[in-house]
């Protein structure tokens, strides 16, 4: 049962770690450069998606893998 509570609480805050890390990054819509501004002729995204990255999150998804191992093994007693 601990392995369990242990396991949730990893996965909880993994997905805060990765949360706040996406979030420290800036707004996922706003400008970087005054250069991409100049690029508004295009039907591409004005830079949305630069501030996901997994590299950044992997912290984050390591905590949730961990704890996802956790409830596993906890489960399986």
């Amino acid at each position: 049962m601990l392995l369990i509570a242990f396991g949730a609480l990893c996965m909880i805050a993994g997905v805060l770690v990765a949360t706040l890390n996406t979030l420290r990054r800036g707004r996922l819509s706003q400008f970087r450069s005054v250069r991409r501004q100049a690029r508004r002729g295009t039907l591409e995204p004005s830079g949305q998606g630069d501030r996901l990255n997994l590299i950044g999150d992997l912290p984050g998804i390591g905590l949730i893998l961990i704890g996802a191992v956790l409830i596993f093994f906890g489960a399986s007693k």
